[in-house]
């Protein structure tokens, strides 16, 4: 609540499309969608992290734990103080593969939608309206349980998350919504307060 009297003012920021932030762990990329104002989708990408430790291969290698396992660990060269050099390649496991969420807002069915959601383990899509009501949500600038369901198909998704439900279905229609978007991409879920879904480590 603003106090009576007091005065503030906001800033609208627009979003240029592509990588807003980036830190050595993620980077996010943003894109505009289809909407009556403007709003954006978001990519949040993991970046690979380093195999495991192959601590047994070092200990063989006449490495002891400490210090230099976590020069290795961390992909760094290390000369050990008899001249020999450790190679991380060759007692590193493969790369974890970084993980890719994608978070679509207020959108109509849009190319935009499809590149940012591409290959995405998890896909965030908004579906205000069932299937059927193609026209009311491209005169609202939404989109139906089938559209958000044809993106993740189309941008080879791992899993869709609906969100953003018209208040018109009550969550007695909810297993209705999610079974409409099953019809396309089967591998769908619904938001809920609270809800989690884990993305496995590739």
């Amino acid at each position: 609540m603003v106090p009576r009297g007091l005065k503030y003012n906001i800033t609208i920021i627009e979003i240029e499309d592509g990588v807003i932030f980036e830190d050595d762990q993620f980077i996010v990329e943003a894109g505009l969608l289809d909407h009556g104002i403007s709003s954006y989708g978001y990519r949040i990408i993991e970046k690979d992290r380093p195999g495991t430790l192959l601590a047994d291969k070092l200990i063989e290698a006449g490495v002891q734990p400490g210090p230099i396992f976590r020069k290795i660990k961390n992909g760094e060269r290390v000369t050990l103080e008899d001249g020999k050099t450790i190679d991380p390649v060759d007692f590193l496991g493969p790369d974890l593969k970084g993980r890719v969420l994608t978070i679509l807002g207020d959108t109509r069915y849009c190319e935009n939608a499809i590149s940012l959601a591409e290959n995405a383990d998890l896909l965030v899509h908004e579906s205000t309206f069932s299937k059927g009501e193609e026209k009311l949500a491209f005169d609202y600038f939404h989109s139906t349980t089938h559209q958000a369901a044809e993106i993740a198909k189309q941008a080879e998704c791992q899993h869709l998350c609906l969100t953003h439900i018209s208040s018109r279905y009550d969550k007695n229609d909810w297993r209705e919504l999610v079974r409409e978007a099953r019809e396309i991409f089967p591998n769908t879920d619904i938001a809920e307060d609270f809800k989690e879904i884990n993305i496995p480590l590739k």
